[in-house]
């Protein structure tokens, strides 16, 4: 069901547990799940072939700078990474939880003051181990490989 990005939250965990809170201030995110492309074209084939890789999860958040909550800035300072929750609706009253996209990640952070508009902040983040995505999501991509796999076994 399509939503309003209004209820949009990130969360983040600093210790990289499972207890995130809200980062204040955050008007967007993006995330990227886009897989590396490997390139094994031969000689004489037609065209270019490629084969999936590894997956590669980074984005972007946007807000305002806010000096309630320095969450973000202390981000780029860790050593170790935290847990971040990505989540586009959170009163999705469809879901008994919120659908999340989370995973452990490294972050950066950028601060833009301009005397036309209020400061803003922006970061980016990388994948610093395996991301989960929302139940509904990694229960389609189970009966996907399952039927992948039954189709591979018929034509064997």
């Amino acid at each position: 069901m399509i939503r309003a990005g209004r209820d949009g939250l990130v969360k983040w965990d600093p210790t990289g547990g499972a207890t995130g809170t809200a980062l204040v201030s955050i008007k967007s995110w993006t995330l990227s799940l886009a897989t590396e492309k490997i390139n094994v074209t031969c000689f004489q084939d037609t065209n270019r072939v490629y084969i999936p890789g590894m997956r590669d999860v980074s984005g972007s958040l946007t807000g305002f700078w806010n000096s309630d909550d320095m969450s973000l800035i202390e981000a780029t300072a860790l050593t170790s990474p935290g847990t971040l929750d990505l989540i586009p609706h959170s009163n999705d009253p469809s879901a008994a939880t919120p659908h999340k996209f989370s995973g452990l990640a490294y972050m950066d952070a950028e601060l833009d003051t301009d005397v036309e508009g209020a400061p803003a902040l922006s970061g980016t983040f990388m994948a610093a181990g395996p991301w989960t995505l929302p139940a509904a999501a990694m229960a389609r991509l189970e009966t996907l490989q399952a039927d992948r796999d039954r189709d591979r076994a018929r034509a064997a």
